[in-house]
Parts: structure tokens; sequence; C-alpha cells
């Protein structure tokens, strides 16, 4: 049997390195600009604080106060030109 605390005891986990200070200063850039993604954030953090935080740190922490992070869009959207022809070539085929 091991004497001691329970401080003494090892982690399964590291140590959290932000404060819920942190945490709130996530949810809030979030809430006031919801466009804002979870690299623009930890690059402002950064800036500001001087301690690196991880995009996925502060996807993780916003998750965890009921909010997700923008990704950014993996294509380009369609013009109105595009989408003419999309649905041009659509009705064509169709049966």
């Amino acid at each position: 049997m091991q004497e001691g605390t329970t401080d003494q005891r090892g982690r399964s986990h590291p140590p959290q390195c932000n404060t819920s200070r942190d945490d709130m200063q996530f949810v809030r850039m979030k809430v006031t600009d919801r466009s804002v993604t979870s690299r623009t954030v930890a690059q402002h953090i950064e800036s500001v604080t001087h301690d690196s935080e991880s995009a996925r740190t502060i996807r993780r922490r916003l998750q965890q106060n009921g909010l997700s992070a923008k990704r950014p869009l993996l294509g380009l959207p369609l013009t109105q030109n595009h989408r003419r022809l999309r649905h041009q070539w659509c009705y064509e085929r169709r049966m």
C-alpha cells in the first residue's frame, strides 16, 4: 500500500496548463466573432499572453463549454455562373 497523499500519485494525463480565466477568454472570443477559427484564437492568445496554446486544445476547451470552433472550408464556394451551368447540366440529364 502506498503512503502519502493522493497528490503524489501518478496521473493518466498531464496537468491542465491554462486556467478557467483563459477558457473564458476563448469562449468570449468565440461568442463575439462566430467566424473565428481555433487557429486564429491560438495565434491571438500567443500574441497577447506569450503562452502557446495549440488549436486542438482550444477546440477541446470550446467543446467543454458547449461551443464549436469553426473549421475552414475545404473547397471554394461556387460562383453564380458555376451554379447556373451545374443546374443546367442536371436539368438536361434528369429523367
